[in-house]
């Protein structure tokens, strides 16, 4: 049976599209997807003026209203139940006070108070007021890592105490500067708090700690976001989230461990060279940290736009087109551009939307852009629980989120192997006779230990038994940093990846049946029911 299918997918390509070029009457719309317009909406949206795109946010609106502005202009209809382009979805909103918060240092009778933003910064989130109290050791580093050399930890007595580390940049030849010393210090943090301490106090590095000078930069501290309406997936149960960790800035610092800060510059300088400093209890003085919070609801919004299909019958069935189109805001005073994460793929919908309005298929095409991903897949959560169309009927979900970087004829797939057979082949059978990527599979395992799988907007739509794939071109260096820019930008790969996308979902809405679910034993029909099944199963 999969052979026959497969054979009439070739059949179907062969007789639409001839023997070479882009199937007929699509090489108009093909060509409309061009580096040119993509560089345009893209030096628009991924422009320091967005600040970043954070959800929720002014810019952030602004961004929806542009794409909501273009879409209509290129004739899409909008498929809200009140006619509108916008879903919105509340959002409840926690971060610390800064009226509110304080840092207060006890010597004897002696009293230092600090403030939040100007003095200290909290990183984590934050849910629930607290307060801290606490005998302070001082840990060096913080790294517990002897087969590594490096061991910070040893017997001292964590339990009980505020932990104080410092956060040095480790340069090239440290004892520390590999990929398990990385990881190492990437994980202390938890690693003190499972072994008793109360909070970590983080000494931001030299190199940030001169930029705050120099700049007047402020901390930003991080949000709890969750939506306000609760959703169906156990994905989105509401936790508590109380104070942990702060970062301090070096007076601050000082203040804290009774040294100056020539003392201070001395303890980084060793932990650079590669030796440990002497891990150490203060006595004579204690920590308090008070936390208060600030509670709040705004609005975000997925952006739904719909190209209804040329077939009377089939246009009731649905290919949904989808992509992220918001950020992380800023950091440190710094703009996280995030140009291909993911302006990449809010762009090219844009160029797919265009394109689509010149060759549509049978059925008809949903377009989203979601809200929110960064802040755990908010906003695609919130639309295929909401979805404006019945789930039953989407064939498919095909997901861009990050397409322009790396290397420049390979492209990563994830998922498209999960649930259809038939939606994998037809992948794989357009990219081979019309674009010519190298598609990777490597990351498509859900027991991968970087989890892409669970990492992007196809997964919603994948826990409701909707096949979907989630194209993508991989980290970089650059990855949630202020580097990724529009200057790095691959676009000739993103021009093609986007005429893949395209292309695909034209093949799909013109089969004559709905996508058939042959992969996974336990989802044999779309919809919530199979919300419960475990994806991180091995093999799934």
């Amino acid at each position: 049976m999969r052979l026959i299918r497969l054979f009439s997918i070739l059949t179907l390509i062969v007789l639409i599209g001839g023997c070479s070029g882009y199937p007929a009457g699509t090489g108009g719309a093909v060509e409309s997807i061009t580096t040119e317009e993509l560089r345009l909406h893209l030096s628009f949206l991924a422009a320091d003026e967005f600040a970043g795109r954070d959800t929720p946010s002014p810019e952030l609106k602004i961004t929806s209203r542009y794409l909501a502005t273009m879409v209509e202009s290129y004739g899409l209809q909008p498929l809200m139940p009140d006619g509108s382009w916008y879903q919105p979805i509340p959002l409840d909103i926690t971060e610390a006070d800064p009226v509110a918060t304080r840092l207060i240092v006890r010597e004897g009778s002696r009293r230092h108070e600090f403030h939040l933003s100007s003095d200290f910064g909290i990183p984590g989130r934050i849910s629930e007021e607290g307060r801290v109290t606490g005998v302070l050791l001082f840990a060096g580093l913080g790294v517990s890592a002897p087969d590594l050399g490096w061991d910070d930890i040893g017997s001292a007595d964590v339990d009980g105490k505020i932990v104080v580390v410092l956060d040095p940049a480790i340069p090239d030849g440290h004892p520390l500067a590999t990929l398990e010393g990385s990881r190492a210090i990437r994980n202390r943090n938890n690693a003190l708090l499972r072994a008793g301490a109360l909070a970590v106090l983080s000494v931001i590095s030299e190199e940030r700690e001169e930029s705050y000078s120099e700049q007047g930069y402020r901390f930003t501290s991080s949000r709890y976001i969750y939506p306000a309406e609760e959703l169906q997936a156990a994905y989105y149960s509401r936790r508590s989230y109380r104070f942990s960790r702060a970062e301090l800035r070096h007076a601050t610092a000082a203040s804290v461990l009774g040294v100056s800060k020539d003392d201070l510059d001395r303890l980084f300088a060793r932990i650079r060279e590669g030796t440990r400093v002497s891990t150490r209890t203060i006595r004579d003085r204690t920590v308090e940290i008070s936390v208060g919070v600030d509670r709040r609801v705004e609005e975000s919004y997925n952006v739904v736009a719909m190209v209804e299909g040329s077939d009377s019958t089939l246009k009731d069935e649905y290919v949904v087109l989808s992509c992220h189109h918001d950020h992380l805001g800023m950091r440190d005073g710094e703009v996280l551009n995030g140009a291909d994460d993911n302006g990449s793929g809010t762009v090219a919908m844009l160029e797919i939307a265009q394109a689509l309005m010149l060759k549509r298929p049978k059925r008809s095409t949903i377009l989203v852009w979601h809200t929110g991903e960064e802040r755990g897949l908010i906003g695609s959560q919130y639309f295929v629980q909401r979805c404006p169309v019945p789930v039953e009927n989407i064939t498919a979900e095909l997901n861009m989120d990050m397409l322009c970087r790396n290397a420049p004829d390979s492209l990563y797939v994830i998922g498209s192997n999960k649930l259809s057979s038939e939606f994998d082949e037809i992948i794989n059978l357009v990219n081979d006779r019309h674009i010519g990527f190298a598609l990777d599979y490597r990351y498509e395992d859900p027991t991968h230990p970087n989890r892409f799988f669970f990492r992007s907007d196809h997964y919603p739509f994948m826990q409701y038994g909707i096949p979907g794939v989630w194209y993508f071109c991989g980290t970089t260096s650059d990855y949630h940093q202020p580097t990724d820019t529009i200057d790095r930008v691959d676009f000739d790969k993103m021009e093609r990846a986007t005429r893949l996308v395209y292309l695909t979902a034209l093949e799909i809405g013109n089969l004559p049946h709905i996508l058939e679910l042959d992969l996974h034993p336990e989802i044999t029909s779309r919809g919530e029911h199979n919300l419960a099944i475990n994806w991180r199963e091995a093999g799934r």
